[in-house]
């Protein structure tokens, strides 16, 4: 029996729209840009796949979390050549990512979430009851346009303190920033009113408030169709470190299939995870050891 490897070449537009949430056009969008910034230098060992199937490696990893023996016997190389793909175009990968709207006219809404994290040495017990980290995202309401994702840090922390940390100090300020109630005492963030006793005054703003905050659900969700927001197993000391630049669709650019990723139809790309990745910064120093007596 002779099995077919898998190939960018040989995959119809509803293959790859299954294997990585991305259409045909835009999956040569994206092998354009990546050739721009990486091209193959032509010199050194040579690599056993193409180009565009190398790119299409990258992209299945994060969007099915499989292992690099899985990668590997899938595209028929060995699990090392897999992990050295993904080593290099990852850095490319992460360089995608533009600059944020400039249009402060828009509503931005924040919110954190919690991703599993295999390392225990850089995550922490969360409510989630494993071990996690808090990322923090910033997206734009009108159109579920991913804005700015912060740097990880412990699931233990509080989303204000996080928000803190990471967003707070590279995210350029904004007058329309909204988030829930978790980050109360923010000067930056819009948080429902409350009334002298503390709790929130759920009137008719406060509906319309739920409503906003009902995009930030939503998009976090549809990034999370990548498993590998679901469950990671890289090690902390490995996790791709991308530009400072904040996150948004580069698979937009394109003219096939703009409109339906502006309007939240179209699952985004795979280089949303790799700004997920990041570090993960603010881990409590280790305690002194006692002195003796």
């Amino acid at each position: 029996m002779v099995f077919m490897r898998l190939r960018l070449a040989h995959s119809t537009s509803a293959d790859l729209r299954a294997w990585t949430g991305l259409s045909g056009p835009q999956m040569q969008h994206l092998v354009g840009q990546l050739w721009e910034l990486a091209p193959d230098a032509g010199r050194g060992r040579p690599w056993a796949l193409l180009f565009t199937d190398r790119v299409l490696l990258v992209v299945l990893a994060y969007r099915t979390n499989l292992t690099m023996q899985q990668l590997g016997s899938l595209f028929g190389i060995s699990h090392a050549a897999a992990h050295r793909v993904i080593n290099r175009l990852a850095g490319p990968l992460a360089q995608l990512l533009g600059p944020p709207p400039a249009d402060r006219r828009g509503l931005w809404v924040v919110d954190g979430t919690l991703i599993p994290v295999h390392d225990q040495r850089r995550s922490a017990k969360s409510k989630n009851y494993r071990r996690s980290v808090n990322v923090q995202i910033v997206c734009r309401a009108r159109d579920r346009r991913v804005v700015a994702v912060g740097d990880a840090w412990p699931g233990n922390r509080n989303d204000v303190i996080v928000f803190r940390e990471t967003l707070g100090r590279t995210l350029p300020d904004h007058p329309r920033l909204s988030g829930d109630g978790g980050y109360r005492g923010s000067d930056r963030i819009r948080t429902p009113r409350r009334g002298p006793d503390g709790r929130i005054i759920k009137d008719r703003n406060y509906r319309r408030f739920r409503k906003r905050r009902a995009v930030a659900e939503h998009t976090i969700a549809r990034l999370k169709d990548h498993q590998i927001l679901r469950q990671c197993r890289r090690a902390a000391t490995r996790l791709t470190t991308p530009s400072p630049a904040s996150p948004h669709s580069t698979t937009s650019r394109s003219t096939s299939g703009r409109r339906a990723i502006h309007r939240g139809e179209a699952r985004p790309g795979p280089h949303y995870v790799m700004a997920l990745s990041r570090g993960f910064p603010g881990r409590r120093p280790p305690r002194p050891p006692p002195r003796d007596p």
